[in-house]
């Protein structure tokens, strides 16, 4: 039985005596820290303080729930889809029957002696009506404060970098100016007058409909100067960039920076209805020199050797902060960081390739798992291959003894530019990964209709594939193929499932004093192996499955989405609990980084704030409920 103090009103009035404590222990807590001070006194005025005894059942199965609780102290635990939850101190439950006023489901026990603030049904009614952040949390649950904690990350780095704006911004509101045009006839002398004249460092070619024909910039210019080929009077249709890379004034900043980071440009036009509207530089888009991305990448993509590139990669780091300071998302980061990796690798192989000992052999370079996915952070190891086409077998031996001492130059570079050498051999310099077309073909069969143990572990890496560096022709006839073979072998899609659903996702819950004397319960998280991958995997599953050539892994959960594999509400709980593990991860790397320790993926629980604490917990349950998704399918 629970205890309540005697009397309804000497409860309530216990409560208001100990209100200034009781709220400075609440707002420590989302979502009380978000509300406003007169609801949460309002909450407080219209609760009782109850105790509930270790080993008691808090709430028994099938009964109408009638208050909210909101634990104090204390562990109180539900068992739900066979999945145990485990609920401690500023945890509101049970939120959602009390929302859809459903009779419970399961029944909550207490583990340990429990205080709880107990609030009236009324009185919550009332504040769904009245507050917002109180709200949103009932309906949303832990997801509902993923906006806080990105706040709190991109307060936390611009209180340290400064920030002026932030990267979703769209253009037409960076952009404050119209475009500088010309005709493609006006002679290259009069453009750069205007050019110099409105103190710009370029111009559009146009023509007499306003459509883009053409870009000429500085660059441009000092090029035809340092060539001996600039003639004032030439007509600027001969010595513009011809169909220039474009997007809408709708677009936003990071569009215009990722664009910039692949084609190395520092100019982006504005195309709105066929027609040249506007234009945004790199200064534009990063007003603070410390977010020089552009310069970055285009200093990887000409570094004269190694060595350059080696110095150029502590810059990341600094930019990933800077970036978070501008309000960068977690996807948007990892986009960037493995969009300069591709330009590192690009770069390296372009260094190491000997003359013309590889001129006659038609190959590309293939970057798997996370760089294959777009989901680099700053610290990564190598996962990389090769595919060559090859007319016969004995040919693909001759073109695989030119290409391995080749591949082993350049993985070592790159082991040299921070991207670590790979311990499981995962690497193009392994002659099992320096193949033809047919070869690869031959291997991904055999993993799909006789799969072992190492093919299943093969299928988590193979799969998310792509083409850094030649032609990628080969490869989209290969994955169309491959693809091809995993749907038509519903055993192999059911083994990868079992394997995805494998890994035990942690409840993400600190350990307790007590377990902690006799070494029982959860202190870290390794949150790349215990929280990311298994995700990674689920989706992974799926998008084969259903046909998807995407590999970044919320690209697949769009594609899920759309053909109804998940709900709406599915897909946004795991899209943002991918955001949050994802910045977790980037920002503890980070905190290494700045403290020149040896990175690693291990997070300490008992380090991490009420806030995150609550959003890693649910972020850890929606995996769980993505594990389940697709035990349900396969029917494991």
């Amino acid at each position: 039985m629970s205890f309540a103090i005697p009397g309804e009103s000497v409860a309530r009035t216990a409560v208001r005596q100990k209100a200034p404590g009781i709220l400075a222990w609440l707002i420590a807590y989302p979502p009380f820290n978000q509300m406003q001070a007169q609801h949460c006194d309002y909450l407080i005025e219209h609760s009782e303080l109850r105790f509930f005894a270790s080993g008691q059942t808090l709430l028994p199965a099938g009964e109408q729930v009638k208050q909210l609780y909101i634990i104090r102290q204390g562990q109180v635990r539900n068992v739900e889809q066979d999945e145990e939850i485990d609920h401690v101190a500023g945890d509101l439950l049970p939120l959602r029957e009390l929302v859809s006023g459903q009779a419970l489901s399961n029944e909550y026990h207490v583990l340990e002696d429990c205080f709880a603030l107990c609030v009236a049904g009324p009185a919550v009614a009332h504040l769904l009506t009245a507050s917002e952040p109180f709200r949103e949390y009932c309906l949303r649950g832990a997801s509902s404060l993923m906006a806080s904690v990105w706040r709190s990350a991109q307060a936390h780095a611009s209180a340290e970098l400064g920030a002026s704006y932030t990267l979703d911004m769209s253009l037409q509101s960076l952009v404050e100016r119209g475009v500088l045009g010309c005709l493609p006839d006006c002679p290259v002398e009069q453009a750069v007058k205007r050019m110099h004249e409105r103190q710009v460092s370029s111009i559009v070619v146009l023509n007499a409909d306003g459509h883009l024909l053409g870009i000429f910039t500085l660059r441009d210019l000092r090029r035809l100067i340092a060539g001996g080929h600039y003639d004032p009077l030439q007509a600027m249709a001969e010595v513009m960039t011809v169909d220039p890379v474009w997007l809408t004034p709708q677009a936003s900043a990071f569009d215009a920076a990722l664009l910039m980071v692949e084609h190395h440009i520092g100019h982006v036009c504005l195309v709105q209805d066929h027609k040249a509207v506007g234009m945004v530089s790199e200064r534009d888009v990063f007003s603070l020199q410390r977010v020089d991305l552009v310069h970055l990448s285009r200093a990887l993509r000409c570094a004269h050797d190694v060595a350059a590139l080696v110095q150029l990669q502590a810059d990341i780091g600094r930019l990933v902060d800077a970036m978070l300071a501008h309000g960068a998302r977690p996807e948007q980061l990892t986009a960037v960081v493995t969009r300069l990796n591709d330009h590192t690798v690009r770069r390296v192989i372009e260094l190491c390739l000997p003359g013309q000992a590889l001129a006659g052999i038609d190959f590309c370079w293939l970057a798997f798992g996370s760089q294959a996915r777009g989901e680099q952070t700053r610290f990564t190891d190598q996962d990389n291959g090769i595919l060559f086409i090859a007319e016969s077998a004995q040919h693909a031996r001759t073109c695989r003894e030119l290409l391995l001492p080749f591949a082993r130059r350049v993985n070592e570079a790159l082991d040299r530019c921070g991207m670590r050498w790979c311990s499981g051999n995962i690497m193009a310099s392994n002659p099992a990964l320096c193949l033809s077309e047919q070869e690869w073909l031959h291997r991904f069969q055999v993993m799909i209709e006789r799969p072992a143990a190492e093919q299943l572990l093969e299928s988590t890496i193979y799969f998310d594939c792509r083409a850094i560096w030649g032609d990628d022709k080969v490869l989209q006839r290969l994955r169309r193929r491959v693809l091809g073979m995993v749907n038509d072998n519903p055993a192999f899609q059911r083994m990868m499932a079992q394997s995805a659903c494998q890994v035990r996702v942690p409840s993400g819950k600190p350990r307790s004093r007590l377990e902690a004397l006799v070494g029982q319960g959860e202190d870290v998280l390794d949150i790349k192996k215990q929280a990311l991958a298994p995700l990674v995997d689920v989706l992974r599953v799926l998008a084969l499955a259903h046909g998807c050539e995407q590999p970044a892994s919320l690209d697949r959960l769009s594609y899920l989405t759309q053909r109804s594999v998940f709900s709406r509400g599915e897909s946004e709980g795991l899209h943002e609990a991918y955001r949050y593990l994802q910045l977790l991860r980037l920002q503890h790397h980070q905190g290494q980084w700045q403290r020149r320790e040896e990175p690693d993926n291990l997070v300490r629980l008992g380090a991490l704030g009420a806030l995150d604490a609550r959003v890693l917990r649910e972020a850890l349950a929606q995996v769980r409920r993505a594990q389940r998704i697709l035990a349900l399918r396969y029917r494991l």
